[in-house]
């Protein structure tokens, strides 16, 4: 997340402090290299200042690696929300360099045939098994409250509040933290004695029509 909403910068995914391309560039191949070898103390040092940089990769984009927009894949397929959208997302690429949209009037329709009708792609709420099989364990879960509650209160501060794709993506954040608290609260995680109910997650996709 900090990767696109700060354009690309160079961060250790780690200890989320700005590094050097050298170190950038270790990371980007995690299987050439252990954890141990990637640590941030190690390879640039923990008392080194380090002036910020960006991939490179961001500059062959039209408009940056910052994002047009934020969406939840989770509201796109509920049944309530989902049309509304969906309409978010041809709004933001219509008139687009390489993009031939449907006209307006249709695009409800596209939804409809690709999310209700299933004649598009699988999407995740098609996975095969029950919830028992992607559940977390309490540690899981916990962490990513902790990882929740760092974005929240970087993007939500001064620094990024004005902004409305901050305050969008904020808004989500807080909603699926919500959720995790949800789940520690109820028990919601794996255990040896107990694992995830899969009976209580549908509802959280709007799976009514």
């Amino acid at each position: 997340i900090d990767y696109y909403m700060e354009g690309g910068l160079m961060r250790d995914m780690f200890t989320n402090k700005i590094t050097t391309p050298e170190h950038w560039n270790m990371l980007m191949l995690p299987t050439a290299y252990t954890v141990e070898q990637l640590r941030y103390d190690i390879v640039v040092g923990n008392d080194t200042v380090v002036d910020p940089s960006y991939d490179p990769n961001c500059a062959l984009v039209t408009n940056g690696c910052v994002p047009v927009k934020i969406i939840s894949a989770e509201k796109l397929v509920d049944h309530k929300l989902g049309p509304a959208v969906s309409l978010e997302i041809a709004d933001a690429v219509d008139g687009k360099q390489g993009m031939d949209l449907i006209a307006p009037e249709a695009r409800g329709c596209v939804w409809k045939e690709l999310i209700i009708n299933k004649k598009g792609l699988k999407t995740f709420i098609d996975r095969n098994g029950s919830e028992d099989d992607y559940s977390f364990s309490r540690g899981h879960l916990e962490s990513m409250v902790t990882e929740l509650d760092r974005l929240i209160d970087k993007y939500g501060g001064n620094e990024w509040n004005e902004k409305k794709l901050a305050r969008d993506l904020v808004a989500l954040l807080e909603e699926h933290r919500g959720l995790l608290y949800d789940d520690l609260a109820e028990g919601r995680f794996r255990s040896r004695m107990m694992k995830r109910s899969s009976s209580a997650l549908p509802e959280r996709f709007g799976s009514e029509e």
